[in-house]
């Protein structure tokens, strides 16, 4: 079982990352209702997520995995909180009992820095740059990396708050960077508190989760 990072989380809480290295048949012998996935590898992908899932709780039944109005995954009969996330050779899960929860993955790239005005505002690269001591906007590995973590942030929080329509700029901002905690902290719409994202990295990819 390739399980490359697992955490025990606060309240029953806990994630896990398998790195993908089996053919889409090892998954397709689990029962799981998924919606039609023409291309083989995004199936596979799709699917490790899913087993990924049984790796932190065999007891659940796949085939009672469902998505809500607004694709936020849940097991039909079950208060269990859940969210997944791959990409490429990668795939997570992370589940709760008793909080809302979110993960992401991402795979870090040049192409960071061809839309990251898309989802960071002229504030939130300042608080980075401060945070960090380098300029987000120069094409270096470790810039990638940081815009590329807090991309993958704010996926992980608009799974968390799991309604659609979220402005990535407006609605959740980036206002503290802790690098000696692996956190990042956001400002999120109809939130009073800032929310707390966790993450790990990777020479070439990262993950965030949140539970709250």
């Amino acid at each position: 079982m390739p399980i490359i990072f697992q955490q025990q989380l606060s309240d029953g809480a806990k994630l896990a990352l398998w790195e993908i290295t089996e053919a889409l048949s090892y998954f397709e012998q689990y029962k799981v209702e998924a919606r039609f996935i023409a291309h083989p590898e995004v199936k596979k992908q799709h699917l490790a997520a899913r087993v990924a899932l049984l790796s932190l709780a065999p007891q659940f039944s796949l085939d009672k995995l469902i998505n809500n109005a607004v694709g936020k995954p849940y097991l039909e009969g079950n208060s269990w909180h859940i969210s997944f996330s791959h990409t490429a050779d990668l795939a997570a899960a992370i589940i709760s009992p008793v909080r809302q929860v979110g993960i992401d993955v991402e795979r870090v790239g040049e192409r960071i820095f061809r839309v990251c005005h898309k989802f960071l505002s002229d504030q939130e690269i300042a608080c980075l740059q401060f945070a960090t001591q380098l300029n987000p906007l120069q094409e270096s590995d470790t810039a990638a990396k940081w815009l590329t973590l807090c991309w993958s942030a704010k996926e992980s929080l608009y799974k968390w708050k799991g309604i659609p329509r979220v402005d990535f700029i407006k609605d959740l901002r980036l206002v503290k960077v802790e690098p000696a905690v692996s956190q990042l902290l956001f400002e999120v719409s109809s939130y009073e508190k800032p929310i707390r994202v966790e993450y790990k990295c990777w020479d070439t990819y990262v993950l965030t989760w949140v539970h709250g």
